[in-house]
């Protein structure tokens, strides 16, 4: 009966500890991004008042379950992404000739073009550069979807996970930039 005893104290204690550890991990995955957060906030409100404004109002609706909130953050996160493009590469009303031999016009409606075209000529070609672009891309088709569904009208329902992808990918998208170019 003792040894039964020990046995179950023994177990008890190793699931204890086992999701002390568990816990432990997770807070650090959370303080990876507050960091995350806090320093595009920070980069942001010293660069530039629009696009921090922009993603200040996006991060106050990103606990909402709310469907219609939910559908106005994506708005916000694509309002941020056009503000982030603004401050890097401002429009253009002249065809410019980009970083890949195509003509283009950079003006307010190219906002995801400009910010491809800020890439190419910003960061050198090298591996983190690749992984910094293939970043933008999956962000790019996921402002691209916005955009299409913002110009046709259309008010579908967001999921709270939908919403905290934009938002998220946005961040971290950002956060690349700016280290980077803190970096350099």
């Amino acid at each position: 009966m003792q040894s039964v005893k020990q046995r179950v104290k023994n177990r008890c204690l190793n699931y204890a500890i086992q999701i002390e550890k568990q816990l432990q991990s997770q807070a650090k995955s959370q303080n990876f991004i507050a960091q995350v957060h806090t320093d595009v906030n920070n980069y942001f409100k010293v660069h530039s008042e629009d696009v921090y404004i922009k993603l200040q109002k996006a991060a106050q609706l990103v606990n909402s379950n709310n469907p219609e909130d939910c559908s106005l953050l994506l708005t916000q996160v694509r309002r941020a992404i056009k503000a982030s493009a603004d401050y890097f590469y401002p429009a253009n009303a002249e065809i410019v000739i980009c970083s890949d031999g195509k003509e283009r016009l950079l003006d307010e409606d190219g906002y995801l073009n400009r910010l491809r075209e800020y890439l190419a000529r910003t960061f050198a070609k090298s591996s983190s550069s690749d992984l910094l672009r293939s970043e933008f891309e999956y962000l790019q088709v996921f402002a691209r979807r916005l955009n299409v569904v913002a110009s046709k009208g259309v008010h579908a329902d967001v999921s709270p996970l939908e919403a905290k992808q934009g938002i998220l990918g946005l961040f971290m998208f950002l956060y690349n930039v700016i280290s980077r170019l803190q970096q350099e």
